[in-house]
């Protein structure tokens, strides 16, 4: 793993400058069994596990930011927990000196390890398991929002040669940005039912933007909207939600001849408060989980300079400006364009 930093710690590569620190808790009889390994009788067992670990890029030092001291380990290691098949995982493994329970660091640690995992390499999913007498593990799991998939009877041999059950929790990447957007305020899902179709047809919009009204619903309908049909509905439409659940804005993915196009439109209450970005996030995570590596491409009327600078600032660039007659009338547009990694 890269070197990451969070608010109190650092995680980055183990270094033999390490080994006091590492002995001082690899030695404490209450951390090796509760992960099934022997605690260190020597600092020269430390010495020579801690090889394993200097340019081990599965593992990271765990180092306090206020002192520099070296205080556990995380690692994302080759998945050990039968999930084959399920698109690119990693098991999440860790250890924390005893001195530092308690104070939230563990989950921190785990918090950022998903970051890495998901927006970072872009892994598929990630396991984590502990024994059924270490709570505390299965505190810090349940805190970082992995949820419960199954127990393993004697699948871990420990030090001792014990088989041990091991408890075993799940997260998937969607899990993951569902989670983190619910924590920003907003999250999607695929996805627009009838009630919050109705609702997008209702929308009006002041001043010059009430050229992007929709017809109300039973004209649309009559008019064959795409909004209208269920079955465009469950597979091209993605709805954005707040807190509370109530519907914020909507996007739709949709294959034509020069690519991938999203149109999007925004709850009229809601326009204008700064928002765009994350929603704008929302998008583009979502359509990089679903289509990626593509680009994506979208029509913008040239004279909304709010929309155009939002679509910017979340790294569309305007590939050209061309004249289109849409249900909204006829107009001059720009058709901006997104390609990963290009920002």
């Amino acid at each position: 793993m890269k070197p990451m930093q969070t608010r109190r710690l650092l995680l980055r590569p183990w270094c033999m400058e390490d080994l006091e620190d590492f002995y001082a808790y690899a030695k404490d009889p209450e951390i090796g069994p509760n992960a099934g390994w022997k605690p260190h009788s020597s600092l020269d067992e430390s010495r020579e596990i801690l090889k394993s670990f200097v340019g081990n890029e599965e593992v990271n030092a765990i180092v306090l930011r206020e002192n520099g001291r070296v205080v556990g380990s995380l690692g994302l290691h080759p998945d050990r927990l039968s999930h084959e098949g399920m698109g690119p995982c990693r098991e999440v493994g860790y250890v924390l000196a005893r001195d530092c329970w308690g104070r939230g660091l563990m989950t921190e640690a785990v918090k950022r390890a998903q970051r890495y995992a998901f927006e970072e390499i872009g892994l598929a999913l990630l396991s984590v398991a502990h024994f059924p007498f270490n709570t505390r593990s299965g505190r810090v799991i349940a805190k970082s929002g992995f949820r419960y998939e199954k127990t393993l009877q004697g699948s871990y041999i420990d030090y001792r040669g014990v088989k041990m059950d091991e408890v075993c929790y799940l997260m998937t990447r969607e899990e993951y940005f569902t989670r983190r957007d619910r924590a920003n305020g907003l999250f999607c899902r695929p996805g627009l039912t009838e009630e919050e179709a109705r609702a997008v047809c209702s929308w009006r919009y002041a001043g010059e933007y009430a050229r992007y009204d929709m017809p109300e619903w039973d004209a649309a309908v009559a008019g064959g909207w795409a909004i209208t049909k269920p079955e465009v509905r469950e597979s091209q439409y993605w709805a954005v939600l707040d807190s509370a659940g109530e519907l914020y804005a909507f996007f739709r993915f949709r294959e034509t001849e020069s690519g991938m196009t999203v149109g999007l439109g925004v709850n009229p209450e809601s326009c204008g408060n700064g928002s765009g970005r994350q929603v704008m996030e929302l998008i583009l995570d979502s359509f990089r989980q679903k289509y990626p590596g593509m680009p994506l491409e979208l029509d913008v009327q040239d004279w909304n300079r709010r929309a155009v600078s939002c679509y910017e600032s979340a790294g569309f660039v305007i590939a050209d400006h061309h004249f289109m007659k849409t249900h909204l009338g006829e107009a001059m547009y720009y058709r901006m364009r997104y390609t990963p990694g290009e920002r």
